[in-house]
């Protein structure tokens, strides 16, 4: 019972299965050829929808359509503006290919457009007038010059000291692309579409950079990195600062925008240190022992900065973002700075007073006399400010006419040094006018070692002369020479002699004593002297034997004597009287006067 009922019940349900599958089938069958006049379910024609429409309907609709077509143009900023079928000569265009969009889809396969949309695009549904078309387009506000706003790049502003850089944000602006602009909407109306977005589209001209860009982004990091350094130069109490101020002076970016420092502005500005603080090279006032002030425009002692290696640093600092204190790059330093810069050590040489001062440490340690360049040769010594190069013990000194070694050699002046002369036995005065060295410095041994024991390489070393410091040994020597050149011209000796004798005599008279030893043919006057007295004393011998001569003469006349003889007698005497006492002496017949006086006499008695 149970059996037959249960058997009884599959058969009425396989009955109304059947019965199902077959209405279904039926139904499906019914619908796919329906479907072979219609268009599937969910079907989308050039964006019309279609759906269950037969080709004559899809026209009619499509036709409809273009009548009242408008296209809405959605602009940037909110701006829209309308574009109507008629102005650009919009029509519809049937060429059979709904047909055949129609026919190349079984209608018995409508089930699949239940799960999925058919989108199908034909090109020559609607067509419009090209140029109508293109004039209606660049009539639209959008494209008018005056509503239109070039894009613009994002960019790094002018530098402000409170912010730095910053990046200026990009314009995006207005401006068309008109080919894009063209194809957007008129694929638009191919479509019969109600509205397109040219922004959507990508119309618009876009700005090439934008305020994300990494590069630009980097570019704004790294100039804030360079105006943020700041560089303090000391120059002992003085500072100079390089900051933010002169850097963003000196940045710009090049075309493939990296950072650019002006390094030509940089080096300017340490050469402007350099003209300020640099005391190498420019004319030096030097206040001497002697209480005046020298110029000297030889200067190769002080303070030059090391232009290119200093502006090197500086970029470097820079490019760093470095904030730091220090001094700059020297090519030449010296003890100190300000107007005294080389401290309280220096070698003080006076060629006028050949005379040298070296002080250490603001106490004088030497005071020496020495010789310096001969002057006769041409050898004199250079005037100028000079840096100590170094000190050697034992050193030659080599010349094309000599070889010469010294114990102690300090050279500051190319070839030219302070050193010891064990071969001399006098220094100062006018040694250097004419025995002089070959442009060195000699020193006696002693001030010599005591230099070398105290000086250091890079010490300042003034030469200078100064009129009015000749030191009395000096000035004994000039007038001791003048006194030489005397003697020396009174020559062979001659009765004209007198006065160059006299005047050689006069003059070594009014040395000094110390004038008087540098006097070294004294002897000479002497000699010349006795020689002129000789001279002297012949020419008065000879003058006296001519005068007795005549009174010899008369005397030899008287002959034999008479009172006659008288006359003759007495001219003689009185010739004889007349005459000098030198003369006299050479009367050597005056007996014969005696005895013809004394025989007158007698005959006159006798008479």
């Amino acid at each position: 019972m149970n059996t037959s009922k249960k058997s009884r019940k599959i058969k009425i349900a396989l009955l109304i299965a059947a019965g199902v599958v077959t209405v279904l089938a039926i139904v499906y069958l019914a619908i796919g050829f329906y479907f072979r006049g219609h268009f599937w379910f969910r079907t989308t024609i050039n964006g019309v929808d279609c759906s269950g429409m037969t080709v004559e309907e899809v026209e009619q609709i499509i036709t409809a359509e273009i009548d009242e077509y408008q296209l809405e143009i959605s602009e940037r900023g909110g701006e829209t503006e309308t574009i109507e079928g008629p102005e650009i000569g919009l029509k519809p265009v049937f060429d059979g290919s709904l047909q055949e969009s129609l026919e190349a889809r079984s209608g018995f396969a409508w089930i699949v457009s239940l799960f999925r949309n058919t989108s199908i695009e034909l090109e020559t549904m609607v067509a419009y007038d090209e140029e109508s078309f293109r004039e209606t387009l660049a009539g639209l506000a959008c494209f008018q010059p005056v509503n239109v706003v070039n894009p613009q790049d994002a960019y790094l502003s002018e530098y402000r000291p409170d912010t730095g850089y910053e990046i200026v944000p990009e314009v995006e602006g207005t401006l068309l692309n008109e080919t894009l602009v063209e194809k957007l909407v008129g694929e638009a109306v191919t479509n019969l579409q109600q509205s397109v977005s040219l922004e959507d589209g990508g119309c618009y001209e876009e700005p090439k950079v934008r305020q994300e860009d990494s590069g630009l982004v980097a570019l704004k990091d790294e100039m804030n990195t360079y105006v943020s350094a700041e560089i303090t130069y000391q120059f002992g109490d003085s500072t100079e600062v390089v900051d933010d101020t002169l850097i963003q002076q000196w940045l710009s970016v090049s075309q493939d925008q990296q950072v650019v420092i002006d390094e030509e502005q940089a080096a300017e500005y340490i050469d402007g240190l350099a003209e300020k603080y640099d005391t190498y090279g420019k004319t030096r006032k030097f206040a001497t022992s002697y209480g005046a002030t020298v110029t000297l425009s030889r200067n190769e002692y002080g303070w030059r900065l090391d232009r290119e290696e200093e502006t090197a640093k500086l970029l470097a600092d820079i490019r760093e973002g470095n904030t730091v204190t220090r001094e700059p790059a020297y090519a030449k330093t010296a003890r100190s700075h300000g107007s005294e810069d080389y401290g309280g050590t220096y070698v003080e040489i006076n060629l006028t007073a050949q005379h040298l001062y070296f002080y250490k440490n603001g106490s004088l340690v030497v005071e020496t006399d020495f010789v310096s360049g001969d002057i006769s040769e041409g050898n004199g010594t250079r005037i100028g400010a000079f840096s100590l190069y170094y000190k050697e013990r034992d050193a030659v000194l080599k010349g094309r006419t000599y070889r010469t070694p010294v114990d102690f050699w300090m050279p500051f002046d190319g070839g030219i040094g302070l050193h010891d002369a064990t071969w001399r036995d006098d220094f100062g005065g006018n040694n250097y006018k004419n025995d002089g060295s070959h442009g060195c410095i000699n020193l006696p041994y002693s001030a010599a070692k005591k230099i070398f024991e105290n000086i250091q390489a890079g010490d300042a070393v003034f030469v200078y002369e100064l009129a009015g410091t000749e030191s009395e040994k000096a000035k004994a020597q000039d007038a001791a020479a003048q006194v030489t050149d005397a003697i020396k011209a009174i020559g062979t000796v001659t009765l004209d002699s007198k006065s160059a004798i006299e005047a050689a005599r006069a003059a070594y008279d009014g040395l000094s004593d110390m004038g008087k030893g540098y006097v070294k043919n004294y002897d000479t006057l002497v000699a010349a002297e006795a020689a002129y007295a000789n001279l002297v004393a012949q020419e008065a011998a000879a003058q006296a034997k001519s005068q007795a001569q005549p009174v010899i003469d008369a005397i030899n006349a008287i002959g034999e004597v008479t009172l006659e003889k008288k006359a003759a007698i007495e001219a003689a005497r009185k010739q004889y009287n007349g005459l000098s006492e030198a003369a006299k002496g050479y009367v050597t017949n005056l007996n014969v006067l005696t005895a013809a006086e004394a025989r007158l006499q007698e005959l006159s008695a006798a008479q």
